[in-house]
Protein backbone atom coordinates (compact mmCIF):
# COMPACT_ATOMS: atom_id res chain seq x y z
CA UNK A 1 0.00 0.00 0.00
CA UNK A 2 1.01 3.69 -0.83
CA UNK A 3 0.14 6.73 0.99
CA UNK A 4 -1.03 10.15 -0.93
CA UNK A 5 -1.13 12.97 0.97
CA UNK A 6 -3.69 15.25 -0.45
CA UNK A 7 -3.34 19.09 0.50
CA UNK A 8 -6.82 21.12 0.25
CA UNK A 9 -10.07 20.39 -0.23
CA UNK A 10 -10.92 18.45 -3.59
CA UNK A 11 -13.95 17.48 -5.36
CA UNK A 12 -15.40 14.25 -4.19
CA UNK A 13 -15.21 13.06 -7.32
CA UNK A 14 -11.30 13.21 -7.40
CA UNK A 15 -11.23 11.68 -4.08
CA UNK A 16 -13.76 9.05 -5.34
CA UNK A 17 -10.95 7.73 -8.14
CA UNK A 18 -8.31 7.82 -4.79
CA UNK A 19 -10.14 6.33 -1.99
CA UNK A 20 -11.48 3.29 -4.25
CA UNK A 21 -7.79 2.28 -5.37
CA UNK A 22 -6.50 -0.71 -3.99
CA UNK A 23 -3.53 0.46 -3.40
CA UNK A 24 -3.45 3.42 -1.52
CA UNK A 25 -4.27 4.91 1.52
CA UNK A 26 -5.13 8.58 1.52
CA UNK A 27 -4.31 10.70 4.17
CA UNK A 28 -6.55 14.00 3.43
CA UNK A 29 -5.61 17.56 4.82
CA UNK A 30 -8.71 19.93 4.05
CA UNK A 31 -7.18 22.92 5.36
CA UNK A 32 -4.15 23.74 4.29
CA UNK A 33 -3.31 26.64 6.99
CA UNK A 34 -2.96 23.23 9.73
CA UNK A 35 0.02 22.18 10.47
CA UNK A 36 0.34 19.26 8.21
CA UNK A 37 3.09 16.49 10.63
CA UNK A 38 6.58 15.80 9.07
CA UNK A 39 5.86 12.06 9.22
CA UNK A 40 3.02 12.12 6.71
CA UNK A 41 4.86 14.21 4.40
CA UNK A 42 8.11 11.51 4.65
CA UNK A 43 5.58 8.66 4.27
CA UNK A 44 3.82 9.76 1.43
CA UNK A 45 4.29 8.03 -2.09
CA UNK A 46 2.65 10.86 -3.70
CA UNK A 47 1.31 14.36 -2.61
CA UNK A 48 -1.53 16.34 -4.42
CA UNK A 49 -1.77 19.88 -3.44
CA UNK A 50 -4.37 22.55 -4.17
CA UNK A 51 -3.88 24.79 -1.72
CA UNK A 52 -1.41 25.59 1.04
CA UNK A 53 2.97 26.48 -0.02
CA UNK A 54 5.28 22.97 -0.28
CA UNK A 55 8.73 23.65 0.71
CA UNK A 56 11.97 22.53 0.29
CA UNK A 57 11.71 21.69 4.08
CA UNK A 58 8.89 20.20 3.88
CA UNK A 59 10.17 17.74 1.26
CA UNK A 60 14.00 16.92 2.40
CA UNK A 61 13.22 13.88 4.29
CA UNK A 62 10.02 12.64 1.62
CA UNK A 63 12.86 9.52 0.84
CA UNK A 64 9.24 7.65 -0.75
CA UNK A 65 7.95 10.63 -2.54
CA UNK A 66 7.28 9.78 -6.45
CA UNK A 67 5.01 12.37 -7.99
CA UNK A 68 3.44 15.51 -7.29
CA UNK A 69 0.37 16.30 -8.40
CA UNK A 70 -1.13 20.04 -8.67
CA UNK A 71 -4.99 20.72 -8.35
CA UNK A 72 -4.24 23.73 -11.36
CA UNK A 73 -1.73 24.93 -13.43
CA UNK A 74 0.25 27.44 -11.22
CA UNK A 75 3.56 26.36 -9.37
CA UNK A 76 4.52 28.90 -7.42
CA UNK A 77 3.54 27.49 -4.31
CA UNK A 78 5.61 24.06 -4.73
CA UNK A 79 9.61 23.91 -4.32
CA UNK A 80 10.38 23.10 -8.19
CA UNK A 81 13.92 23.12 -8.45
CA UNK A 82 14.31 20.86 -5.57
CA UNK A 83 12.13 18.63 -7.06
CA UNK A 84 12.91 18.96 -10.23
CA UNK A 85 16.37 17.46 -8.77
CA UNK A 86 15.46 14.55 -7.42
CA UNK A 87 13.34 13.60 -10.31
CA UNK A 88 9.93 14.07 -9.07
CA UNK A 89 8.19 14.75 -11.78
CA UNK A 90 5.15 17.58 -10.83
CA UNK A 91 1.93 17.48 -12.57
CA UNK A 92 -0.73 19.86 -13.57
CA UNK A 93 -4.39 19.65 -14.95
CA UNK A 94 -3.53 21.11 -18.20
CA UNK A 95 -6.26 22.68 -19.38
CA UNK A 96 -9.30 21.51 -17.73
CA UNK A 97 -9.96 24.79 -16.21
CA UNK A 98 -9.56 27.01 -19.26
CA UNK A 99 -12.77 27.64 -20.40
CA UNK A 100 -14.29 28.83 -16.84
CA UNK A 101 -11.09 31.27 -16.25
CA UNK A 102 -11.34 32.92 -19.83
CA UNK A 103 -15.42 33.09 -19.03
CA UNK A 104 -14.71 34.84 -15.74
CA UNK A 105 -12.04 37.27 -18.07
CA UNK A 106 -15.17 37.91 -20.38
CA UNK A 107 -17.45 38.28 -18.00
CA UNK A 108 -15.15 41.44 -15.76
CA UNK A 109 -14.48 42.88 -19.29
CA UNK A 110 -17.86 43.16 -20.18
CA UNK A 111 -19.30 44.40 -16.00
CA UNK A 112 -16.98 46.84 -16.41
CA UNK A 113 -17.92 48.43 -20.18
CA UNK A 114 -21.25 48.23 -19.30
CA UNK A 115 -20.94 49.68 -15.70
CA UNK A 116 -23.40 46.79 -14.85
CA UNK A 117 -22.55 47.11 -10.86
CA UNK A 118 -22.57 50.75 -11.38
CA UNK A 119 -25.94 51.14 -13.33
CA UNK A 120 -27.39 48.55 -11.19
CA UNK A 121 -26.80 50.83 -8.08
CA UNK A 122 -28.04 53.91 -9.38
CA UNK A 123 -31.20 52.51 -10.19
CA UNK A 124 -31.86 51.24 -6.34
CA UNK A 125 -30.73 54.37 -5.38
CA UNK A 126 -33.45 55.75 -7.48
CA UNK A 127 -30.73 57.69 -10.08
CA UNK A 128 -32.47 57.10 -13.37
CA UNK A 129 -30.64 59.32 -14.91
CA UNK A 130 -27.45 57.83 -15.05
CA UNK A 131 -28.02 56.36 -17.96
CA UNK A 132 -27.62 60.12 -19.05
CA UNK A 133 -24.27 59.86 -18.76
CA UNK A 134 -23.45 57.52 -21.83
CA UNK A 135 -20.58 56.06 -19.88
CA UNK A 136 -20.77 52.55 -21.10
CA UNK A 137 -19.06 51.52 -23.94
CA UNK A 138 -19.58 49.24 -26.83
CA UNK A 139 -16.88 46.03 -27.31
CA UNK A 140 -17.23 45.86 -30.98
CA UNK A 141 -13.81 46.53 -32.65
CA UNK A 142 -12.41 47.21 -29.55
CA UNK A 143 -8.62 46.23 -29.06
CA UNK A 144 -7.50 43.30 -26.49
CA UNK A 145 -3.91 42.78 -25.46
CA UNK A 146 -3.62 39.43 -24.56
CA UNK A 147 0.14 38.55 -22.24
CA UNK A 148 0.30 34.92 -22.18
CA UNK A 149 -1.39 32.94 -25.08
CA UNK A 150 -1.54 29.34 -23.49
CA UNK A 151 -4.59 27.12 -22.93
CA UNK A 152 -6.87 30.02 -21.00
CA UNK A 153 -5.36 33.09 -23.25
CA UNK A 154 -6.87 31.01 -26.26
CA UNK A 155 -9.66 30.60 -24.76
CA UNK A 156 -10.46 34.12 -24.08
CA UNK A 157 -9.42 35.13 -27.68
CA UNK A 158 -12.12 32.94 -29.18
CA UNK A 159 -14.73 34.50 -26.92
CA UNK A 160 -13.39 37.58 -27.63
CA UNK A 161 -13.83 37.36 -31.51
CA UNK A 162 -17.35 36.26 -31.13
CA UNK A 163 -17.67 40.16 -29.56
CA UNK A 164 -16.06 41.10 -32.74
CA UNK A 165 -13.06 42.48 -30.41
CA UNK A 166 -9.32 42.91 -32.71
CA UNK A 167 -7.23 40.58 -30.36
CA UNK A 168 -3.54 41.09 -30.38
CA UNK A 169 -0.79 38.90 -28.16
CA UNK A 170 2.30 38.97 -26.44
CA UNK A 171 3.53 35.59 -26.22
CA UNK A 172 7.72 34.52 -27.28
CA UNK A 173 6.81 31.01 -27.25
CA UNK A 174 3.63 31.25 -30.03
CA UNK A 175 5.09 31.79 -33.88
CA UNK A 176 3.67 34.34 -36.02
CA UNK A 177 1.46 31.11 -37.84
CA UNK A 178 0.53 30.04 -35.10
CA UNK A 179 -1.17 33.32 -34.15
CA UNK A 180 -2.10 34.11 -37.59
CA UNK A 181 -4.20 30.67 -37.74
CA UNK A 182 -5.85 31.37 -34.53
CA UNK A 183 -6.99 34.62 -35.97
CA UNK A 184 -5.39 36.89 -33.44
CA UNK A 185 -2.25 39.63 -34.37
CA UNK A 186 0.81 38.87 -32.69
CA UNK A 187 3.01 41.86 -31.39
CA UNK A 188 6.98 41.75 -30.71
CA UNK A 189 6.66 44.53 -27.95
CA UNK A 190 3.87 44.86 -25.71
CA UNK A 191 4.63 47.72 -24.26
CA UNK A 192 4.69 49.47 -27.64
CA UNK A 193 1.32 49.23 -28.34
CA UNK A 194 -0.46 49.96 -25.24
CA UNK A 195 -1.46 53.83 -25.72
CA UNK A 196 -4.02 51.67 -28.68
CA UNK A 197 -5.48 48.90 -26.10
CA UNK A 198 -8.32 48.92 -24.74
CA UNK A 199 -8.07 45.51 -23.03
CA UNK A 200 -5.24 44.31 -21.91
CA UNK A 201 -5.53 40.69 -20.35
CA UNK A 202 -2.36 38.75 -18.01
CA UNK A 203 -2.35 34.99 -18.53
CA UNK A 204 1.03 34.51 -16.77
CA UNK A 205 2.93 32.70 -14.33
CA UNK A 206 4.25 34.63 -11.66
CA UNK A 207 8.28 34.78 -11.77
CA UNK A 208 10.94 36.80 -10.70
CA UNK A 209 10.52 37.67 -14.41
CA UNK A 210 6.67 38.71 -14.33
CA UNK A 211 6.62 40.13 -10.40
CA UNK A 212 5.30 43.53 -10.97
CA UNK A 213 5.19 43.74 -14.50
CA UNK A 214 2.30 45.68 -14.75
CA UNK A 215 3.91 48.49 -12.46
CA UNK A 216 3.11 52.33 -12.48
CA UNK A 217 4.86 52.97 -15.96
CA UNK A 218 3.10 50.31 -17.70
CA UNK A 219 0.12 52.05 -16.53
CA UNK A 220 0.76 55.44 -17.43
CA UNK A 221 1.60 54.39 -20.95
CA UNK A 222 -2.19 52.81 -21.10
CA UNK A 223 -5.63 54.71 -22.27
CA UNK A 224 -7.70 56.75 -19.62
CA UNK A 225 -10.19 54.04 -20.56
CA UNK A 226 -8.91 51.04 -20.63
CA UNK A 227 -9.45 48.03 -18.75
CA UNK A 228 -6.91 45.58 -16.65
CA UNK A 229 -7.43 41.53 -15.98
CA UNK A 230 -6.09 39.92 -14.16
CA UNK A 231 -7.11 36.49 -13.39
CA UNK A 232 -3.84 34.89 -13.66
CA UNK A 233 -1.64 35.57 -10.36
CA UNK A 234 -1.10 37.76 -7.98
CA UNK A 235 1.96 39.65 -7.89
CA UNK A 236 1.65 40.52 -11.48
CA UNK A 237 0.49 43.66 -10.71
CA UNK A 238 1.92 46.32 -8.46
CA UNK A 239 -1.52 47.41 -6.49
CA UNK A 240 -0.42 50.65 -5.04
CA UNK A 241 0.75 51.84 -8.69
CA UNK A 242 -3.00 50.31 -9.92
CA UNK A 243 -4.75 52.20 -7.43
CA UNK A 244 -3.31 55.47 -8.15
CA UNK A 245 -3.71 55.01 -11.69
CA UNK A 246 -7.57 54.20 -11.18
CA UNK A 247 -7.95 56.64 -9.02
CA UNK A 248 -6.79 59.48 -10.89
CA UNK A 249 -5.95 59.22 -14.70
CA UNK A 250 -7.38 56.14 -15.26
CA UNK A 251 -10.83 56.52 -13.47
CA UNK A 252 -12.91 56.20 -16.35
CA UNK A 253 -10.79 52.42 -16.81
CA UNK A 254 -11.35 49.92 -14.87
CA UNK A 255 -9.93 46.78 -13.15
CA UNK A 256 -11.49 42.81 -12.83
CA UNK A 257 -9.01 41.28 -10.50
CA UNK A 258 -9.41 37.64 -9.27
CA UNK A 259 -6.17 36.97 -7.65
CA UNK A 260 -4.08 39.63 -5.10
CA UNK A 261 -0.52 39.41 -4.31
CA UNK A 262 -1.76 38.23 -0.67
CA UNK A 263 -4.56 36.27 -0.20
CA UNK A 264 -7.48 36.65 1.38
CA UNK A 265 -7.27 40.48 0.43
CA UNK A 266 -7.66 42.90 3.38
CA UNK A 267 -10.72 44.73 3.87
CA UNK A 268 -8.20 47.31 4.14
CA UNK A 269 -6.91 47.01 -0.15
CA UNK A 270 -7.16 51.05 -1.58
CA UNK A 271 -8.18 48.83 -4.15
CA UNK A 272 -11.92 47.82 -2.35
CA UNK A 273 -12.84 51.64 -2.48
CA UNK A 274 -13.08 52.00 -6.23
CA UNK A 275 -15.81 51.76 -8.01
CA UNK A 276 -14.49 50.96 -11.04
CA UNK A 277 -13.23 47.87 -9.61
CA UNK A 278 -14.50 44.21 -9.62
CA UNK A 279 -13.18 41.58 -7.44
CA UNK A 280 -13.55 37.96 -6.89
CA UNK A 281 -11.97 35.37 -4.48
CA UNK A 282 -9.21 33.89 -6.79
CA UNK A 283 -12.53 32.08 -7.99
CA UNK A 284 -12.31 32.24 -11.47
CA UNK A 285 -11.49 28.33 -12.03
CA UNK A 286 -13.96 27.36 -9.53
CA UNK A 287 -17.19 26.42 -11.41
CA UNK A 288 -19.19 22.95 -10.29
CA UNK A 289 -18.20 21.67 -14.23
CA UNK A 290 -14.30 22.75 -13.82
CA UNK A 291 -13.94 21.58 -10.10
CA UNK A 292 -14.86 18.27 -10.96
CA UNK A 293 -12.51 17.88 -13.97
CA UNK A 294 -9.73 19.39 -11.94
CA UNK A 295 -10.38 16.92 -8.86
CA UNK A 296 -10.29 14.25 -11.48
CA UNK A 297 -7.26 15.12 -13.44
CA UNK A 298 -5.41 15.37 -10.18
CA UNK A 299 -6.27 12.15 -9.07
CA UNK A 300 -5.68 10.55 -12.53
CA UNK A 301 -2.02 12.06 -11.96
CA UNK A 302 -1.38 10.71 -9.04
CA UNK A 303 -2.05 7.42 -9.93
CA UNK A 304 -0.41 7.58 -13.23
CA UNK A 305 2.59 8.89 -11.55
CA UNK A 306 3.13 5.72 -9.11
CA UNK A 307 2.33 3.73 -12.51
CA UNK A 308 4.51 5.54 -14.60
CA UNK A 309 2.67 6.45 -17.04
CA UNK A 310 2.14 9.81 -16.89
CA UNK A 311 1.53 12.47 -19.71
CA UNK A 312 4.70 14.19 -20.65
CA UNK A 313 2.15 17.16 -21.38
CA UNK A 314 0.80 17.19 -17.85
CA UNK A 315 4.23 17.29 -16.40
CA UNK A 316 5.61 20.35 -15.85
CA UNK A 317 9.25 19.71 -15.37
CA UNK A 318 9.16 16.85 -18.07
CA UNK A 319 12.28 18.25 -20.36
CA UNK A 320 14.18 19.64 -16.91
CA UNK A 321 14.01 15.70 -15.40
CA UNK A 322 15.07 14.28 -18.81
CA UNK A 323 17.73 16.11 -18.92
CA UNK A 324 19.15 15.02 -15.63
CA UNK A 325 18.69 11.08 -17.04
CA UNK A 326 19.80 11.28 -20.30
Amino acid sequence: MQQVLVIGQIHEAGLKILNEHKDLIVDMFSDPDVDIPVEKIEAAAAILVRYGVLTEADIENAKRLRVVSRHGVGIDNLPMAALTARGIPVAIVGSVNAVSVAEQALAMILALSKKIFQYDQAVRNENWTIRDSLATSELVQKTLLLLGFGRIGREVALRAQAFDINVHIFDPFVSTGDATDAGVEKVEDWKQILGQVDMLSLHLPLTSETQNLIDAEVLSKMKPTAILINVARGGLVDETALYNELSTRMSAGGAGIDTFEEEPLSLKSALLSLPNVIVSPHSAALTEEASKRMGVVAANNVIAGLEGHLDPSLVINHEEIDKLTS
